[in-house]
């Protein structure tokens, strides 16, 4: 067994008997990155529940979404004013619907939904 490569691991690029996941067999394949890009991405991946391996399957089916840190801010601010809005509407004792608040953020809920 070559370095590095775990007996599980293998077993996992075999289906004896199990149906495939995504209808085609997995291979391995090789990614070249700093060890502090791969220390973070691993931590990162796994605080979503999910192995590395798993993670690029989902992206690259389009399950997973990869937000460009300079696009947060905006997403944040974003979520910050719909939050400012139901508080005040809340103390003037308003009902707003998530809907409303979604269009005066000039988001739709099908925008939303993908």
């Amino acid at each position: 067994m070559p370095r590095g490569t775990h007996k599980n691991s293998l077993q996992n690029l075999t289906h004896e008997g199990r149906p495939l996941e995504y209808g085609e067999p997995k291979t391995g394949h090789r990614v070249t990155v700093t060890k502090t890009g791969w220390h973070n991405a691993k931590t990162l991946i796994a605080s979503m529940g999910m192995s590395v391996s798993e993670f690029l399957e989902e992206l690259g089916r389009g399950r997973v979404t990869v937000l460009p840190t300079q696009n947060l801010e905006a997403v944040q601010d974003a979520i910050d004013s719909a939050l400012l809005r139901q508080a005040i509407a809340q103390a003037n004792n308003e009902f707003v619907s998530p809907d409303e608040i979604l269009l005066e953020q000039g988001i739709t809920r099908a925008e939303l939904d993908g």
